[in-house]
Formats: C-alpha cells, sequence, structure tokens
C-alpha cells in the first residue's frame, strides 16, 4: 500500500501544530482564565485604593476628580463612607437622595434593610460590605477583600480600604460578578471565533508552506527515480542556497559520478565480453588447428612410416621399388615441410609478428617470374597462361605479394582442366592497384565463396590428395591482405573465376612504425 507524500506529512504536521496550539488555548481560558480575570479584577481595586488613599486628605471634594477617572474608564464603583456609616461619596446614588423620609445621615444601623426598594440596592451593597468587613484586619493590612450578596443571589468583588490610619473614612470598591462573567463568556466566544480563524488561516499557509518546502525534495525524488532506472540526464534545477539546495547538488554529483562510473563499467564489460569472445574463437581455431593440422599430416606420416617399414623388411628388392619407396617418402616429406612452413607463415602473419619490407615492385616483371617457374606444369597439362604486358608498379612488400600470387597461380594451375586458359591481368583502381587471376572452370557454388578463405578448407572433400591443396594457401593470402592493409576476394565471372587481390597506393602510411 502507497504511503502519504511528504507534502501530505509536512502539510499534517503543521496543522497538527496549529491545533494543539489553539485546543491549549482553548483549555487554558476554561481552567484558568477566570482566575486569572480575577486576579486582574482585584489588582484594578487594589490600584484605585492605593490611588485613592494616596490623594486624600480628609476631605472628599480633594479626590472627587480621581474618582470620577477611575468610574469613567472602569466598572469600579467607588464609595468613601465614615466609620459611624455616613457615605460621605457614592458614585452609584447620591447620599440624599437615599436617606429616609426623616432627615437625617445616612447610617449602616438603619434597621430592616432586605426591604428597601431597589433604588437602595447601592445603599445595600454599602450596607453588606460594612457588615461584613473586619475593621482589626484592615487596620494591620490597609485593606480587605470580600464577596457580598444580596437577597436576589448578586454577587459582588468588593474592596475595603483605609484611607486614613485610624481606619476611620474608607472606600468602598465593588464590581458585579455578572460584569465579570459576561467578559469571561464573551472571551471564551471570541477566543473561539479566533481561534477558528486562525486554524483556517494556518491550514491554508500550511498548505502553501508545504508546497514550497517540499517542492524540491520531490523533484529530488524524481531525478532519483530516474537514477535507479540508470537514466542520468535528468538534474536538479532548484537554486536554493540552504541545506536543501546542498543535497540537491550532492545529488547532482551522485548522478553524474555514477553515470561515469556506470558507463566505465560497461565499457569494461564490453572489452571483456570482447575479449572473451576473442579468446572463444582463438580457442576454437586452435581446435579447429590441430584437428585439421593432425588430419593434414596423418596420410603423409602414415605414408613415411609405411614405406620406410617396406624397406626395413626388404620388400622392396628390385632398385626400382626402393627407388619408388624413396620417392615417395621424400615427397610426402617435402609435403609435410611445406604444410608446416606454410603454417609458421600464416601464424606470423596473424599474430603481426612478420616483418614487412616496402619497396616499389613491377608487377609484369612480378607475374613473368611466377610464369616461368610454373611453365614446366602447365605444358604438362596443355594449360595457356596469359599476362597483361603492361607496366603497373606498387609500393609494396615483394615476399609477400609473390607469395599472394604463386598461391594463386597454382590453384588455377590445379583446378583448370587440361588444355584450359589462365589469365593474370594487372592495372590500376580508384584508391590502389588490383591483381587478378582468371582460371577456366565451373566457379564454385556463391555460399562457398566467403568459406575458402578459411584455413583447411576445401570445396570437394572427396578430391585426391594430388588434386588438392593444404587448405591453407587462401587462408595465407587473407592475411597478408590484412598485413599489407588491402584486400581480397573470388567471384564467379563468364566461364570461370577469378581470384583478385587489392592494395592501397601507400601502404607505408598505415603500417606499423
Amino acid at each position: 500500500m502507497k504511503g502519504h507524500s511528504i507534502r501530505f506529512k509536512f502539510f499534517a504536521a503543521i496543522s497538527a501544530v496549529a491545533l494543539v496550539f489553539i485546543g491549549v488555548l482553548l483549555l487554558l481560558n476554561l481552567f484558568f482564565y477566570e482566575d486569572y480575570y480575577m486576579l486582574m479584577r482585584r489588582g484594578e481595586l487594589r490600584d484605585a485604593y492605593q490611588g485613592m488613599r494616596g490623594s486624600y486628605t480628609g476631605n472628599v471634594e480633594d479626590i472627587a476628580a480621581v474618582l470620577d477617572s477611575y468610574e469613567s474608564r472602569s466598572a469600579i464603583r467607588l464609595s468613601v463612607v465614615r466609620a459611624d456609616g455616613t457615605v460621605l461619596y457614592s458614585s452609584a446614588f447620591s447620599p440624599d437622595a437615599a436617606r429616609p423620609e426623616e432627615d437625617r445621615p445616612l447610617q449602616f444601623h438603619l434597621p430592616d434593610f432586605d426591604r428597601v426598594e431597589q433604588q437602595y440596592r447601592s445603599y445595600a451593597i454599602l450596607s453588606s460590605i460594612a457588615q461584613s468587613m473586619d475593621r482589626e484586619f484592615i487596620a494591620k493590612h490597609n485593606y480587605q477583600f470580600l464577596n457580598v450578596s444580596l437577597w436576589d443571589n448578586d454577587q459582588y468583588l468588593c474592596l475595603v480600604g483605609a484611607l486614613d490610619r485610624n481606619a476611620g473614612d474608607c472606600l468602598f470598591a465593588y464590581m458585579p460578578y455578572a460584569y465579570i462573567e459576561q467578559n469571561s463568556s464573551l472571551n471564551l466566544v471570541f477566543l473561539l471565533i479566533a481561534g477558528g480563524c486562525a486554524l483556517l488561516i494556518c491550514l491554508v499557509c500550511g498548505f502553501f508552506i508545504s508546497r514550497q518546502f517540499t517542492r524540491p525534495l520531490i523533484a529530488m525524488a524524481g531525478v532519483a527515480d530516474r537514477m535507479s532506472e540508470l537514466d542520468f540526464s535528468t538534474q536538479y534545477q532548484g537554486g536554493e542556497r540552504d541545506e536543501i539546495g546542498q543535497l540537491g547538488q550532492s545529488l547532482n554529483r551522485l548522478s553524474a559520478y555514477l553515470e561515469q562510473t556506470i558507463r566505465e563499467l560497461q565499457e569494461s564489460n564490453d572489452q571483456l565480453a570482447l575479449e572473451i569472445k576473442e579468446k572463444e574463437r582463438v580457442d576454437n581455431m586452435r581446435r579447429e588447428f590441430i584437428v585439421n593440422v593432425s588430419h593434414e599430416l596423418k596420410t603423409p606420416i602414415a605414408l613415411i612410416q609405411g614405406y620406410a617399414e617396406g624397406l626395413t623388411a626388404g620388400v622392396a628388392d628390385d632398385p626400382e621399388d626402393r627407388k619408388f619407396y624413396c620417392d615417395t617418402i621424400a615427397d610426402e616429406a617435402d609435403r609435410m615441410n611445406k604444410l608446416v612452413m606454410q603454417l609458421l607463415n600464416l601464424s606470423k602473419l596473424e599474430l603481426g609478428a612478420e616483418q614487412t619490407y616496402y619497396e616499389d615492385i613491377d608487377l609484369y616483371a612480378l607475374c613473368r617470374d611466377a610464369v616461368e617457374k610454373t611453365a614446366v606444369l602447365c605444358e604438362s597439362r596443355g594449360l595457356t597462361v596469359r599476362y597483361a604486358d603492361t607496366h603497373v608498379t606498387i609500393r609494396t612488400d615483394g615476399d609477400l605479394l609473390e607469395q599472394v600470387l604463386m598461391n594463386y597461380l597454382s590453384n588455377a594451375i590445379r583446378y583448370t582442366a587440361d588444355g584450359g586458359r589462365i589469365e593474370i591481368t594487372a592495372a590500376y583502381t580508384e584508391n590502389g592497384m588490383r591483381l587478378a587471376i582468371f582460371n577456366e572452370g565451373d566457379g564454385l557454388p556463391e555460399d562457398e565463396l566467403p568459406k575458402i578463405w578459411e584455413k583447411f578448407y576445401r570445396t570437394d572433400r572427396a578430391r585426391t590428395r594430388e588434386a588438392g591443396g593444404t587448405g591453407i594457401g587462401l587462408s595465407l593470402v587473407r592475411a597478408i591482405a590484412d598485413t599489407l592493409h588491402g584486400s581480397c576476394g573470388a567471384e564467379n565471372v563468364e566461364g570461370g573465376i577469378s581470384f583478385w587481390f587489392e592494395l592501397p597506393y601507400f601502404p607505408e602510411r598505415d603500417a606499423p612504425a
């Protein structure tokens, strides 16, 4: 199952933090706000008392302005009351308006205050404060906090403080609990609304922030995925200058390093595969070579051994028989010698151990000498050998080129029927020189033409040893062509087959130094 993306996780983390933060605020408001608010209200009452006490000199008129200032900017009600209960000042009512029908000073020892009318609520509050206050505590600590209730269960937070040292004149400061609770409820509602809005803002900001911060990580993940598929064409394009940017650049360097390493490893593997393939080819050639050489040497060795044993046993008593036996042994030994020499020359050429000596060679003279060497064989079979009377000069190794010509000419003589025709031509080509030898005959099947250059390959396995060769000659020609930076081939033409050999004009340019 596919997991959530890093963008979702980042967004979820930001949202969770915002939700926890707002939840903590709500819990603090529910469990601690009221106590904190009460503490602050008490502080306001205490500040009001201390301000009044510092300004009071015994005359209410001296602090009237201060009293009005506190009352106008807070919900605190202030009263100045003497020790006998006379109200000198009250922000809630006029002392004259609160007097009973008897025209006498307002005092707190009036009987049965529970039955007073509504306009006397403030007077009742002051009366309750006066009855609950502890003058000894106030004389010792200067002020006292009280909670008072009226007949209708209205509660008030009050402060009674002495305005002089004798605690004669006192300041009564109070505020209703209903106001406190109302402010607490409004604060909770506002906090809920503000928290919801803050949460929504945090979610929106978290979405964009998570996308902004995770975009480079997602891009790097894409680069890493392509790298896992050995595709190093994609690079991280971010331009950040922080740790994420450094990570992206490190990923690019890693991609380049892996690409180079894998390329080098691939090249090494390809080279190793070629070497293994070449080794297998060489091993196969070696095995085939051993088998073919064994096959080629088996017959002459057997003949030499048989005729030698016959001579040793005295089978050939007649001088002519002994001469036949000795000639046969000599012919087979010569045949083996030629085979071994050809194999040695072929091995040297294939291994690049043959030293080449470049000189200007006149092909007309070379063809003339080759025809003269084979004249006896051609005359005995009635063969006609012609060569062009044109002087073509090429710079090459004369000995190797002579071997090519003699191999081609020997094959032509061997496979041309008695009374047949052989033609040798030499001409300049666009890139160099072309030597060709044509002999009359039936030609070769097209599928066998590429195979005749292989070692020990014979087109007719049924041919006798006298008619066939060793199977090395054409392989030697191909090796010489490679050594002289030329090419060779054979093609069926009208009336027979033509073997050709081409060399470039300046082979020394390509020759090893």
